[in-house]
C-alpha cells in the first residue's frame, strides 16, 4: 500500500495490482461516533445517493452506470469502534478491457463527484421529497432491526454492556433523532462533514499511485484542506461485570450472547496473539467452541466469538434452547478456561493457525476485501498487510495465546428467551 497525501487532512491509499479486471475506488469521510450526528449520517447516505445535479434522479444514475460497462456506485455509512465511515465507493471495468477507450475511471469519478459536492438540491437545500422519503424508510430499517433476532441479540449486548460509553450508539441512530431531520438540518450537516472531518480515498486496481492521485486532483478537488484528526476510540480493557439481562420475546429458539473485554486491541503489539486465540476459542469450524459447545454437547444451534478489534470487545453468539441456557453459559465458559489454562491440544493450535492464515491468505482474493483489510488498519493508524498478519500468526506461541485469553474477561450475559413452544409459529 502506498500512501499519499493529498492536501491537509485528506489522503490516498493506493493499493496496486493486476489480479483483477475491476478497479475499485472509495471517498470515505470519516465522522465520530456521537449520539447527536448518527442519524444525521445515516439519513445523509441515503439522501445523497438519490441524486445530484447531472443525474437528479436514481433512474438517471444508474441509466449512466449502464452505460459505463455496468459500473456500480454505492454510498452508505459504517460503524468501526467509535467512527462513522460516510463512504462513496464505486468499482468498475478497468480501462484496459473497455472497447471504446471510455475512461470509466474519470467518468466514474466525476459522478462519484456530483454525488459528493453537487448534491440534489431544491430552493439551497436537500429535496424535502427525497428527505421525507429516506426518513421513512431509514425509521423503517431501525425497526425492523429486532426481526433478525441473532443480530438483535449481539447488538443488545454490547449496547447494554457499552450503556456508558459513545461505542453503544447505533449506526443508523434511533427513530427520535431521525424524525426531527428537517431538509434545512441535514445540509447544514453535509456542509460540515463536506469541509470539516478527515477525508480517507482507498483505490484497489491496475494503477500506479501517481496515476491515481492525478485523478483525485482532477476530479475531487472540491475537499478542501481540513485541520481535522482521526477520531479515537476509547478503550476500557478490563471486564466490570454486570448484571444479567433477560429479554422475553414471542420466539421459539433462544439467543445467548455473552459479552467480554478483549484487553487487547487492533493497535497492540499483541493483536496476533489475541487473533489466534480468538480462531482457536470460536473463530472457525475447528474451533472449540464449534466443536465441543456446539457438536460435542449439542448445546447450541450455532456458537462462535465475534471481536470487535477497534473498541476490544467480544461477543460469544449462540442459538439454544431456553432450558439448555445454564449450561451453554457454563460450556462456553469453559472452552475459555481450557485456553486460559493451556489445555488445548496441539493440534487444535495448528488448526487454528492453519485457519487463520489461510483466511488472511485470501483476502487479497477481492477488491472489498483488500479495501476493507486496509481501511480499518488506517482507522487505527497502521499500515500492514494481509500477508504481514499471516506472517505473524506463524510467529505466535501456545504461551502467547494462554497470555492472551488472560486477559479476557467477560463482563454481561444477556439472554433473549423465547416464549413460545415448539409447536407454535414465531418469527426467529
Amino acid at each position: 500500500m502506498k500512501r499519499i497525501n493529498i492536501y491537509g487532512g485528506v489522503n490516498l491509499s493506493v493499493i496496486s495490482t493486476d489480479k483483477f479486471k475491476t478497479n475499485f475506488i472509495s471517498v470515505n469521510i470519516i465522522s465520530p461516533l456521537l449520539k447527536e450526528t448518527a442519524s444525521k449520517n445515516s439519513l445523509l447516505t441515503d439522501v445523497l445517493k438519490r441524486g445530484c445535479k447531472s443525474y437528479p434522479t436514481l433512474r438517471d444514475i444508474n441509466i449512466k452506470l449502464d452505460e459505463l460497462y455496468a459500473s456500480s456506485i454505492s454510498v452508505y455509512v459504517k460503524k468501526k469502534g467509535e467512527v462513522q465511515t460516510i463512504s462513496f465507493a464505486a468499482s468498475m471495468l478497468d480501462n484496459l478491457y473497455t472497447i471504446d477507450n471510455t475512461d470509466l475511471m474519470a467518468e466514474n469519478l466525476k459522478i462519484l463527484s456530483e454525488l459528493i459536492f453537487e448534491p440534489y438540491l431544491e430552493n439551497g437545500v436537500f429535496s424535502t421529497t427525497y428527505v421525507e422519503s429516506e426518513k421513512k424508510q431509514l425509521i423503517d430499517r431501525i425497526n425492523e432491526q429486532i426481526n433478525n433476532k441473532s443480530t438483535y441479540a449481539m447488538n443488545r449486548c454490547l449496547e447494554i454492556m457499552c450503556n456508558d460509553e459513545t461505542y453503544s450508539v447505533k449506526n443508523s441512530g434511533n427513530i427520535a433523532d431521525v424524525e426531527v431531520i428537517t431538509p434545512e438540518i441535514l445540509f447544514d450537516h453535509y456542509k460540515k462533514v463536506i469541509s470539516d472531518y478527515a477525508v480517507e480515498i482507498s483505490f484497489v486496481g491496475n494503477m500506479q499511485p501517481e496515476e491515481v492521485a492525478g485523478y483525485i486532483n482532477k476530479y475531487l478537488s472540491g475537499f478542501k484542506p481540513r485541520m481535522s484528526a482521526m477520531p479515537l476510540t476509547d478503550v476500557i480493557r478490563k471486564a466490570t461485570p454486570k448484571p444479567e439481562f433477560v429479554e422475553p420475546m414471542p420466539v421459539v429458539q433462544g439467543k445467548l450472547s455473552l459479552g467480554f473485554r478483549m484487553g487487547t486491541v487492533l493497535t497492540d503489539k499483541e493483536y496476533p496473539a489475541f487473533a489466534l486465540l480468538n480462531e482457536l476459542f470460536g473463530g472457525s469450524p475447528s474451533s472449540l467452541l464449534f466443536t465441543n459447545v456446539r457438536e460435542k454437547l449439542s448445546l447450541c444451534y450455532y456458537c462462535s466469538s465475534i471481536p470487535e478489534a477497534h473498541k476490544g470487545v467480544m461477543i460469544v453468539a449462540s442459538g439454544i434452547e431456553n432450558e439448555n441456557k445454564e449450561q451453554a453459559e457454563k460450556a462456553i465458559l469453559e472452552q475459555l478456561e481450557t485456553v486460559r489454562n493451556n489445555k488445548f491440544t496441539d493440534e487444535e493450535f495448528e488448526l487454528a493457525k492453519k485457519s487463520i492464515i489461510n483466511a488472511y491468505k485470501e483476502i487479497p482474493d477481492s477488491t472489498a476485501g483488500m479495501y476493507n483489510w486496509y481501511l480499518s488498519r488506517i482507522l487505527a493508524g497502521l499500515s500492514s498487510s494481509p500477508l504481514d498478519a499471516a506472517e505473524a500468526i506463524t510467529k505466535v506461541t501456545r504461551e502467547e495465546v494462554v497470555a492472551s485469553a488472560k486477559k479476557v474477561g467477560h463482563e454481561m450475559t444477556y439472554f433473549l428467551k423465547g416464549t413460545l413452544k415448539k409447536e407454535e409459529q414465531a418469527d426467529e
